[in-house]
């Protein structure tokens, strides 16, 4: 497109519009003369003084009078004009005074305007434009500094992401309280590498934090000194970015933050020389995590078992690596809330429940047993009596059934008032005759059939040969896992009786 007239121009313009005629001059320059004969012809034109404004090849002299004359309605004309990158320092100073903001952020935007402007622009009452001059690659240095003080997080944030941000502006900087110009800061790649060296050794949470989140970005001597960051929230994270070395636990194990020595102590695969030292905390939070560790050494664990540190000790009960031989120390510890909680678990042999049942002077655990309707016929004699003796229905339930309780007292508890201890009784293999035919009529009809087959079962045995096997009351590890699911309707039969 050749334009080498006012005619020519106003043909284009009118034909293909200003955008489109601005897009096919680029190569073929529109001829000087008839740009300036637009405008001393059509200066009250808007539409092509628009034109002239953005025109990328404008004459200066031809900007410097536009600006000269605009009105300041024209917003449009003069914002374009302002970012034009053919506008001389003198149009941008006429137009850094303009009364509207975004003119002068047009301006403020624009590598051709001169150090005066800066200055003028960089004590704007609006924000951005300070923002937008923070920004220019054409601003003088000590009005970094300036603007690294501005009362307005927005203006510092466009100085921290300047291509040649002075070292002490960064420095300055970064000691700000707004994290988010720290984070503008952090994300500007032209930095000097030493200053996140520096920084990843200050006290600072807050630009450590960020670093933490860029750890990939920066060499491994930043990496390595967040993770001896005096702040948790930095410390730990970097910690777990990779394997602790063995300095680095002993360093954590001998800390005076107990923060430390709770966050090791939940480390897997810890060495058993760690774990000693962990075992004898004064805290205990710490030994209560470590009891709770599945890589925990057996000596240790053992250790533990036998002491009264009850914490570590419930940490332990419920640890799912603990072996059998820890169990049966367990079982007997003095405390109920640490056998109790061994009560609950699903590895227990027929060895643990003895000890559970028949070992503990208390009946606490054992109504927690009877409660899960474990079925475990071997109570001892004293210790069944003990429990038929209890307040507690679901504990004399569970006594009932045992195959050492005596015939008088199966036969009171086949009166008892909670029909589960009945039924219990009328399953029972020695329950007394006359009490147990007299439970076939018993109102509640589970109890009366449970007695009709303990009759049943009787007469079979009596009928079989002396060489054939006895019936035989279940054992509790072919019994445990059905009489679980029982649990429900025991808890049901309570409070309905």
């Amino acid at each position: 497109m050749d334009i080498l007239s006012i005619n020519d121009l106003l043909d284009a313009l009118e034909e293909h519009g200003p955008e489109k005629v601005i897009k096919a001059t680029r190569k073929k320059p529109i001829s000087s003369f008839a740009l300036r004969s637009l405008y001393s012809e059509y200066a009250d034109n808007d539409e092509y003084l628009l034109f002239l404004a953005q025109y990328p090849l404008l004459p200066s002299e031809l900007a410097q009078s536009i600006a000269a004359d605009l009105k300041p309605k024209q917003v449009a004309i003069a914002t374009a004009l302002a970012s034009n990158p053919r506008s001389p320092a003198q149009s941008l100073g006429l137009l850094a005074a303009h009364p509207s903001a975004s003119v002068r952020i047009a301006v403020a935007s624009n590598p051709n305007v001169s150090p005066k402007e800066c200055q003028t622009l960089a004590q704007d009452e609006a924000p951005f434009v300070r923002a937008a001059i923070a920004q220019n690659p054409s601003l003088p240095t000590y009005l970094q500094f300036i603007l690294a003080t501005d009362a307005e997080p927005a203006v510092k944030i466009a100085l921290a992401e300047r291509e040649n941000l002075d070292g002490d502006v960064a420095h300055r900087l970064s000691r700000d309280p707004s994290a988010l110009v720290k984070a503008a800061l952090l994300r500007n790649k032209y930095l000097d590498p030493e200053l996140f060296q520096m920084w990843a050794d200050s006290d600072d949470e807050i630009l450590q934090a960020i670093l933490l989140r860029r750890a990939d970005k920066f060499p491994a001597s930043v990496r390595n000194s967040l993770r001896y960051s005096p702040h948790p929230s930095v410390r730990f994270p970097a910690l777990d970015s990779s394997p602790l070395s063995l300095p680095e636990m002993l360093w954590l194990a001998e800390s005076d933050t107990i923060e430390d020595r709770v966050y090791l102590a939940q480390k897997p695969d810890l060495p058993a020389a760690i774990q000693r030292i962990l075992a004898q905390d004064t805290a205990t939070k710490v030994r209560r995590y470590l009891a709770a560790s599945a890589n925990l050494q057996q000596d240790i664990a053992e250790r533990i078992a036998t002491s009264h540190d009850l914490q570590a000790c419930i940490a332990l009960a419920k640890n799912p690596q603990a072996s059998p031989e820890l169990l049966n120390e367990l079982c007997l510890h003095p405390d109920p809330q640490v056998a109790t909680l061994v009560a609950y678990r699903d590895d227990l042999g027929a060895h643990h429940w003895d000890l559970l049942i028949n070992h503990r002077s208390d009946n606490t655990v054992a109504e927690h047993i009877a409660f899960q309707a474990i079925d475990y016929p071997h109570v001892e004699a004293a210790v069944a009596e003990r429990f038929a003796a209890s307040p507690n229905p679901s504990l004399r339930a569970f006594a009932a059934a045992a195959l050492s309780l005596s015939p008088n007292t199966l036969a009171h508890l086949s009166h008892d008032i909670c029909e589960k201890v009945r039924e219990s009784v009328a399953s029972n293999p020695n329950v007394p005759e006359p009490q147990l035919r007299e439970l076939c009529y018993d109102e509640n009809q589970d109890i009366a059939n449970a007695a009709e087959k303990t009759i049943a079962q009787r007469l079979q045995a009596a009928n079989t040969p002396s060489g054939a096997k006895t019936f035989e009351k279940p054992t509790t590890a072919t019994r445990q896992g059905g009489a679980r699911k029982t649990i429900l309707k025991n808890i049901l039969s309570f409070f309905k009786e």
